[in-house]
């Protein structure tokens, strides 16, 4: 009889040398670099984190009661003992945008940080599909409502204040099989699929109110109307913006016959159409008086009735001034197309052209004694600046991402990401209250940084080693923050959520107010906002 030999699966490639790297990690090891020979061993169980700073913002958020209001509201329920929990879910969805992060892959970066998760009251760091998962189990108009208030009461104490209200859209390019992956209008990249993004925003604080996620087809403006007046009738009218102002294809008949009969002013800019061309062509033929508006622009009133207007409106064109035109003390000049001027022609005269750059046309219902045309100007230019909200939140932050191949866990994670946004935002005018700094520059002064937890005596101590190149004056700037924060919590830890956020609030915008209070407040704040 033959021998039978049994012989089991074999690999492609060899084994190698089984236990080797174990017995290498166990210890340290010698590493040879170009400044000589280190020891390098791995300590994956210590209390360590790269953002060593977020200490510091969760304790504003607890002194605002903005995390535990959110956690109480929040509509994701778990049962049982194995379950993830609410707080760790929603916890590591906002440890994951406020690191910058656009894609649930990137939350494996965060899984091992054992520091600042029990900051936020979290055990421990969930996995991506976890939280994946937890945005597709919420219901989307629940979860939307949620955090819809959750904007609102954000900035709620400021908008009592006589504010302007910006909308605009802009698209979100797709790359995958996604909900709502439509053919629509899209420069960047022409023919790919997108999503639309109906923004709202409180002018000049940069302040996020709401956002909706439609389909890519959906870019219209009046595709956003709906939330805009969901977002006002869900406001007190005392509350409501002095106008609302948005740029080209808002100016129809839908939304300015819609603001006239609910009383809200409108400034919108109108598209170049066969009937404003010729208004354009007759204001330059009759020679009008054009009206200085200061930094190089003029203006011009006129009146205009567009096909499908239902009566005719009040029009204001605003044009930049002759190209060679004056520059004020220590400012750089607008245009840099000037070409240099040619051998010997220091003495000639310079004959400004008649105007430079395009005429753009703006459709107003205010009224014209409390804001005339030389006013209109400036207020235009300063919608720019809603452009660079869209720069930073889809660059800086994580807006347009968190995609899914549904599209309501892309909507609930576009108002998260604004709501983390928001209150990053608020969290850095506590620095700097006369300016706006983006993630960009903010994030490596107010929350990078290696931080160690210490445990000794009953107490548990965070030391945080902030890298940047201004250390000092950054630990100087959060040490005097961060004592603010804790008398504040002292004196205010019996009053209202409301009444917390409104101090902050009143605190933040301290620049702005000129030693008013945003609301009424127990008698104990005076010695906290005095100074």
């Amino acid at each position: 009889m033959g021998m039978h030999v049994h012989c089991g699966p074999t690999g492609t490639h060899p084994q190698g040398e089984a236990g080797f790297l174990l017995k290498q990690t166990l210890g340290a090891w010698p590493v040879d670099t170009p400044g000589g020979r280190y020891y390098a061993e791995f300590d994956v169980d210590a209390p360590v984190t790269r953002e060593g700073q977020l200490i510091f913002f969760a304790q504003f958020l607890h002194v605002g009661g903005r995390w535990e209001r959110l956690l109480e509201r929040c509509p994701l329920r778990y049962h049982g003992n194995r379950a993830s929990g609410t707080t760790n879910v929603v916890g590591t969805a906002a440890l994951s945008i406020l690191c910058g992060h656009w894609r649930y892959a990137h939350i494996n970066a965060v899984r091992g940080d054992t520091l600042n998760a029990p900051l936020l009251g979290m055990t421990h760091v969930v996995s991506e599909d976890v939280v994946r998962r937890a945005m597709k189990r919420l219901g989307e108009s629940e979860a939307l409502g949620w955090l819809s208030r959750e904007l609102r009461e954000c900035a709620q104490p400021v908008l009592s204040l006589p504010w302007i209200l910006d909308i605009d859209v802009t698209v979100k390019p797709l790359y995958g099989h996604q909900q709502g992956a439509q053919i629509g209008y899209n420069p960047q990249k022409p023919g790919r699929p997108s999503h639309a993004y109906h923004s709202y925003f409180m002018a000049n604080t940069r302040l996020c109110l709401g956002v909706e996620v439609q389909g890519g087809k959906a870019h219209a403006a009046g595709h956003g109307l709906p939330g805009l007046w969901s977002l006002l009738d869900a406001l007190p009218r005392t509350h409501w913006p002095a106008f609302v102002r948005a740029d080209c294809g808002y100016g129809n008949e839908e939304l300015l016959h819609e603001c006239e009969s609910r009383g809200l002013p409108g400034f919108f800019k109108l598209r170049h159409s066969a009937k404003v061309k010729v208004l354009l062509a007759q204001v330059q033929r009759s020679g009008g008086a054009w009206q200085d508006a200061g930094e190089g622009w003029e203006v011009i009133e006129a009146r205009l009735r567009l096909t499908g207007w239902s009566r005719e409106r009040r029009v204001v064109l605003v044009r930049e001034t002759p190209a060679v035109a004056p520059v004020g003390e220590n400012e750089r000049r607008r245009r840099d197309t000037l070409q240099p001027a040619l051998p010997g022609t220091g003495g000639w005269k310079q004959n400004p052209a008649p105007w430079a750059g395009r005429i753009s046309v703006l459709v107003t219902t205010l009224e014209e004694v409390a804001y005339p045309a030389v006013a209109l100007a400036r207020l235009y230019r300063e919608r720019a600046d809603a452009e660079n909200i869209y720069d930073e939140l889809k660059n800086q932050w994580g807006w347009g991402g968190y995609t899914t191949q549904q599209l309501g866990p892309s909507r609930i994670m576009a108002n998260l990401v604004a709501l983390v946004y928001n209150w990053w935002h608020l969290y850095a005018r506590l620095y700097d209250g006369e300016h706006h700094r983006e993630a960009i520059t903010s994030r490596p002064a107010l929350l990078h940084g290696v931080a160690r937890l210490t445990r000794s005596g009953g107490r548990s101590t965070v030391k945080v080693s902030v890298q940047h190149e201004q250390s000092d004056r950054i630990t100087a700037a959060i040490t005097q923050v961060s004592s603010t924060l804790h008398r504040f919590n002292v004196i205010a830890q019996r009053w209202t959520i409301l009444e917390r956020w409104t101090l902050l609030l009143t605190h933040i915008f301290r620049h702005w107010l000129g030693g008013k209070w945003l609301g009424p407040l127990p008698i104990e704040a005076a010695p906290l906002l005095s100074g």
